[in-house]
């Protein structure tokens, strides 16, 4: 939980007439709320329209202060997977805060070999995860990643089962293995449908000499989890979950009903919550609730955004995210 000081700052910058983002500045100048009231019960507020950040250019939810001082500001998108990509930015230490520090941070906990050699397949924009990854090596230190650009939206456009789906992730797997056959790799980052295809066709003592994987794109269930677990039985493995609007949230552990996430953060609340036509009400530990993000950032404010997930309540985060209508193949990551 975000203290209240916090969100009382950083809701005064955003709604203050002359420095503040245009958006907040017109949404409290209209509503009965005040931002004292909000900073301490901020389920007062009604659920955000995402549609307002889908249609709007970023400067109108950027404090005019912030444009002023020119910083240099980070762009991201959202993958679209859930309707038109939404775009943010981040300044860097919000950018470091919001999906550095918590990798560094979990990798140091569970011994992940950070500064290994990364292969990553993945899309290098504009999702924000290839940014990520480089900058987490870049402060890790070591070699930046092998990569090949992984386009999601371009591969979800093609029909299923299609010659020309089947073409496109052939020349993924081109690329890949003409990366692996050449170099020394320790740590592969990619979807888990990518890792699958690795573990198929990668030699038994290519997958014992990998030492950590890092799972993006889409969820896993318990079993494929154990069976990636498997074929590769000398690394550590590691799943995330978040989008390019908030940041990231670690694996904290894996059971049969699913992976957990710890979701403390210094600037982003997830709740898990009821919405109906009275109020946003926060379900208990235990119970299911659809996933509920705000980011209190300098930069972008984004207070009770709804979420397609629903995931189980525990005490120190959630459990099994996934969109209510399935289980699996599920955006899941930046």
């Amino acid at each position: 939980m975000i203290d209240i000081a916090k969100r009382l700052e950083i809701l005064k910058l955003h709604s203050d007439p002359v420095w503040g983002s245009p958006y907040w500045i017109e949404f409290f100048s209209k509503s009965t709320l005040t931002i004292e009231a909000v900073a301490e019960h901020p389920l007062i507020m009604p659920a955000m329209d995402p549609e307002v950040l889908r249609n709007s250019p970023l400067e109108r939810f950027i404090p005019k202060k912030v444009i002023q001082e020119q910083p240099y500001l980070i762009t991201g998108e959202t993958s679209g997977f859930s309707g038109k990509p939404i775009m943010t930015v981040f300044s860097e230490p919000e950018f470091e805060t919001g999906f550095v520090t918590p990798f560094l941070q979990r990798a140091m906990e569970v011994d992940f070999p950070v500064r290994g050699k990364w292969l990553w397949a993945g899309p290098s924009g504009p999702h924000i995860v290839g940014k990520a990854i480089r900058a987490i090596l870049k402060t890790a230190g070591g070699f930046d990643p092998f990569t090949l650009d992984f386009d999601p939206r371009w591969y979800k456009r093609l029909p299923e089962n299609s010659m020309s789906r089947e073409r496109y992730f052939k020349h993924i797997e081109e690329q890949l293995f003409a990366i692996i056959n050449t170099q020394k790799v320790d740590v592969l980052f990619s979807t888990p449908p990518v890792i699958r295809m690795l573990t198929e066709k990668m030699a038994e003592p290519e997958r014992h000499a990998i030492r950590g994987v890092h799972y993006g794109g889409i969820s896993t269930d318990y079993s494929e989890y154990q069976h990636f677990k498997a074929a590769f039985p000398n690394a550590v493995h590691l799943n995330g979950y978040g989008n390019s609007l908030f940041g990231v949230f670690l694996e904290a552990s894996f059971e049969p009903d699913g992976i957990e996430y710890s979701t403390a953060s210094e600037r982003v609340e997830l709740e898990l919550v009821k919405n109906n036509s009275a109020a946003i009400t926060k379900v208990a530990v235990g119970e299911t609730g659809q996933v509920m993000l705000s980011r209190y950032d300098e930069s972008f404010m984004i207070i009770n955004m709804l979420e397609r997930d629903i995931a189980v309540k525990t005490v120190n985060g959630i459990r099994n995210p996934h969109p209510e209508e399935k289980y699996k193949q599920v955006k899941v990551l930046y």
